[in-house]
């Protein structure tokens, strides 16, 4: 799980991160921490990395605040859970429009910054699954879900998402091993699909919802033809 805390007062970050350790060690959740002194440096550090699970972030800020750093944030990005910090409850109202997990008051209490933080980690575990990859010098979260079809080349490997096509730099089966076993089949080795989005199934080829024709591996067929029956049996997701 990876958590943020920016706050421009160093001994409120170093307290928050006591806190978040403590928490991590007793609930066993491996964690990677990361301090911002300021609004700005954690909007560069999450401009090219969306990879952030949560971020405590504090409201009251020079320059740019918690609050115009998280409207920012949920222009692209709906996933991050964001947790302010603040001595005031006059921003509650406004918390809203940014979908925020909760808010915390100063001084931060052990119990209800626990209590949230497990919240957080629960809805990380609920959410989609998502594929991070590297494209264009950022990292970019990708919900599984809406992926359609990977395809290996030479050097790269082009993703076909519902909404945008990738070119990545990646091994196929790199990418196998982050993907989840019940949302996709690998019917010949140049490809991964996304079992919701098969249209027909043959022996020899499948065709995807965007008209894309694939082949099957004749070793393939069986494995394939299985995991189309118990996926579709088993509803697709929504």
């Amino acid at each position: 799980m990876k958590i943020a805390i920016c706050d421009d007062d160093k001994a409120q970050r170093g307290y928050l991160a006591t806190l978040v350790n403590e928490w991590a060690k007793i609930s066993g959740i491996r964690i990677t921490l990361e301090m911002f002194a300021d609004a700005q440096s954690f909007l560069f550090s999450w401009s090219s990395d969306k990879s952030y699970d949560a971020l405590l972030l504090d409201i009251q800020m020079p320059e740019l605040n918690g609050m115009e750093l998280a409207r920012t944030i949920r222009r692209s990005d709906e996933s991050l859970s964001i947790i302010f910090i603040t001595g005031f409850s006059d921003y509650m109202d406004e918390g809203y429009e940014v979908s925020a997990l909760h808010y915390l008051m100063k001084p931060v209490k052990k119990v209800k910054l626990f209590a949230v933080l497990e919240r957080a980690s629960i809805k990380l575990k609920k959410e989609s699954k998502t594929l991070l990859i590297e494209y264009d010098g950022a990292m970019i979260r990708i919900n599984q879900n809406d992926i359609i079809c990977l395809e290996a080349f030479a050097h790269t490997i082009e993703l076909t998402a519902a909404d945008h096509s990738y070119q990545i730099k990646s091994s196929i089966d790199l990418l196998e091993r982050q993907l989840d076993p019940d949302l996709f089949i690998r019917p010949h080795r140049s490809y991964l699909i996304g079992l919701n989005y098969i249209s027909q199934l043959a022996k020899a080829e499948m065709i995807l919802d965007n008209n894309k024709h694939v082949p099957i591996s004749r070793r393939k067929y069986t494995a394939v033809n299985q995991a189309f029956i118990r996926f579709f049996k088993g509803g697709r997701p929504h």
